[in-house]
């Protein structure tokens, strides 16, 4: 069957297309408007907005996908208004616009995020909303935009991907790897921190699963993707330190890092950018927020790494790239 993956020249879309030719699928269309990070893909890619609708339903025609996983999105928590994140709902709107149009469609997966509500808070149920960023906002917009049509000749299924790390990423991870082979990272107070994490190959894992579930236990539903197991941050960072042969990971009390956030909230203010630690984010290193997977685990069974092998991969990974 053929399989239509927007955004799959980024970073959970690489790792996707790489799942889809291992398990043997050869007609794959990766519509994004940047070039594919591996050079292997570039066969798959075709330059395309999701902001052109007429483009996209021109593309989404012509190829007829049975299967669809809708990665394209603006990211970033920094953005002026909610107008920056046009990809998010506009762009929403125009893929179920195309979708509707091309009657092969089967099954569409959309991507969505665990900032539709504030870090530390677990929704009630799936559309018990409370985005504290604007970029979160836009993911609700969106998620609200797929659950009001109606009358759809395909299922859809949202996901909630959960701090998703491992090769091909960006930051923040791949800086967590970095800092911590070159001496620079520090635990904050105890620094044992439970949260939700998921590694990349888990979550394409996942993701394909959800594609060839049976229909009743996805359509309309809503799943985060992470690993089943939250990572305490204080054990991974450990596992990171030892297989790099790095050196040891010292800690901080806490009351001197709330100083020097505070710090950084005033540089902010006055015009500094890329400023490393605000309240901010010193408050989303010190959240725990831990998510129930067993409605994810009862569809896709077991994932095939383990953290430990998952550490392995992206350095194995960050040494190829050269960018560590």
């Amino acid at each position: 069957m053929k399989v239509l993956v927007t955004g799959g020249s980024g970073f959970i879309g690489t790792n996707m297309l790489n799942l889809l030719i291992k398990e043997g699928y050869t007609d794959i269309l990766n519509l994004d408007i940047k070039e594919p990070k591996e050079i292997a893909h570039n066969k798959y890619w075709h330059k395309c907005d999701i902001l052109d609708v007429e483009n996209l339903k021109k593309e989404i025609q012509e190829f007829k996908p049975g299967l669809v996983v809708h990665l394209a999105a603006k990211t970033g928590l920094t953005r002026a208004n909610i107008a920056c994140y046009a990809e998010n709902t506009t762009g929403v709107r125009n893929m179920i616009e195309a979708l509707k149009a091309t009657p092969s469609v089967q099954r569409a997966i959309f991507t969505s995020t665990l900032l539709v509500c504030e870090m530390g808070y677990i929704p009630k149920h799936d559309t018990d909303y409370k985005p504290s960023t604007l970029y979160g906002e836009s993911k609700m917009i969106g998620e609200k935009i797929v659950r009001e049509q109606k009358d759809l000749e395909f299922s859809w299924t949202i996901i909630r991907p959960i701090s998703i790390w491992g090769p091909w990423g960006e930051e923040p991870y791949i800086n967590f790897f970095r800092s911590i082979k070159r001496g620079w990272y520090f635990h904050i107070g105890s620094g044992h921190y439970k949260r939700s994490l998921g590694y990349v190959e888990n979550a394409v894992y996942s993701i394909y699963k959800l594609l060839s579930a049976p229909k009743e236990k996805v359509s309309g539903k809503t799943f985060y993707i992470a690993d089943y197991m939250p990572a305490d941050l204080y054990d991974m960072a450990l596992e990171i330190k030892n297989q790099l042969k790095a050196h040891r990971i010292f800690h901080l009390p806490l009351i001197p890092v709330k100083i020097i956030a505070r710090i950084g909230d005033i540089l902010k203010k006055r015009g500094w950018e890329n400023i490393p630690l605000q309240s901010f984010r010193l408050k989303n290193i010190l959240t725990e927020y831990v998510f129930d997977m067993g409605h994810l685990r009862e569809i896709v069974g077991d994932q095939p790494f383990t953290l430990k092998e998952g550490v392995s991969r992206t350095i194995k990974w960050l040494n190829q790239a050269r960018k560590l």
